[in-house]
């Protein structure tokens, strides 16, 4: 999928970053306005497009963030056992339209495609904390509020990103994706640098991703990557039950071992469909043909609705055999989960297991 904008929007104080003007040089013919007022953007969206959420999408703004780079991930919520994950939001929203996304919801104030220019802020920010904790590492992504490749060939934030990891001995940073588009990534060491995709059967992909390259793709992707020497990971998020899923995700286990070997694959993550009450309305009026509420869903500890605590425990045990019976190395966790699932899904806490210790370290 080729993203162009059609317009470009340049916050007061973004103009004279280098990653603003390598985005204007893409995008040549694409019409900019400086210091827009965003309050009479965004009603101009809402008073000339029904769809406010995918219209936004179509409109760029580069801006300065003011904040800290840096937060905890949000999995740290009432309920859930969290994996110590970090995470750095460089984008906010995203090219591709998955019909589950959460973005939907939680960017409804300003769904603006919004890029984040002052990249030497970002590394201040991260070599002072990495150097305040040398004994501890940090696991870090920038694939929570956005696709941390989709837009790599015009924001090419990995050419700053990767060498910057690659010197840090107590940091690794995930790039989290659905694209296919890891053309720089080739070009560069992939020492200290998790390239992790998130993946479904062919038929969820086709029918609730819209927008993203399909399953073979993504698999082809984390071929090459795996070939130049870039440790993966696969998430199985979200899990999605249908009826015959339990014979897509196991063609989908086969498919990925046969293109990716296990002993390239750094883990495989697996969470459930869940989402906020607000979020089921948005979904149905912006995606019709969707299949995510065929199942019955309730409110987790946490606010979240999700499969009933038998479907998941089944579901989420069914998918980590499939893949320990064919990589028995392979690490696989839950996301986002509570510790009842992890009990009846592993028959452990993730503690007790020395190979997930990396990911639950505090």
């Amino acid at each position: 999928m080729d993203y162009q904008p059609e317009i470009i929007y340049i916050e007061e104080g973004a103009a004279d970053y280098a990653m603003t003007r390598r985005v204007l040089d893409h995008f040549p013919g694409v019409p900019t306005r400086q210091s827009p007022d965003l309050q009479e953007v965004m009603d101009d969206i809402r008073q000339s497009s029904v769809d406010v959420f995918g219209a936004a999408k179509r409109r760029l703004l580069l801006s300065r963030f003011k904040g800290s780079f840096l937060k905890k991930c949000p999995g740290i919520s009432p309920g859930m056992v969290c994996c110590n994950y970090y995470v750095v939001n460089l984008i906010t929203n995203c090219v591709y339209d998955c019909s589950y996304c959460f973005l939907q919801d939680f960017l409804q104030n300003n769904p603006l495609l919004t890029a984040f220019v002052n990249l030497d802020d970002l590394l201040a920010e991260l070599d002072e904390t990495l150097s305040a904790h040398p004994n501890r590492t940090f696991r870090v992504g920038t694939g929570e509020l956005t696709d941390s490749l989709a837009l790599d060939d015009f924001l090419p934030y990995s050419e700053t990103l990767i060498p910057f990891f690659n010197q840090r001995s107590n940091a690794v940073l995930e790039l989290k994706t659905k694209s296919d588009r890891i053309g720089n990534l080739l070009s560069l060491d992939p020492s200290n640098i998790i390239v992790s995709w998130s993946i479904n059967p062919p038929e969820i992909a086709e029918r609730e991703e819209k927008g993203t390259p399909g399953t073979l793709k993504r698999l082809n992707a984390a071929r090459q990557c795996a070939e130049k020497g870039y440790r993966i990971g696969f998430h199985f998020d979200p899990v999605i039950l249908f009826p015959g899923w339990e014979a897509a995700y196991a063609d989908l286990v086969d498919t990925l071992l046969e293109n990716v070997r296990p002993e390239s694959i750094e883990w495989i993550s697996i969470g459930g469909f869940r989402y906020r009450p607000n979020l089921k309305k948005v979904i149905k009026d912006r995606h019709q043909g969707t299949r995510l509420f065929t199942q019955e869903h309730l409110p987790s500890e946490d606010g979240k609705f999700r499969y009933l605590r038998p479907l998941r425990n089944r579901a989420f045990a069914t998918l980590r055999r499939m893949v320990k019976d064919r990589a028995p190395d392979v690490n696989v966790y839950l996301c986002m989960e509570t510790k009842e699932i992890w009990q009846g899904v592993t028959g452990k806490m993730p503690r007790s297991d020395k190979k997930l210790d990396q990911f639950f370290d505090l």
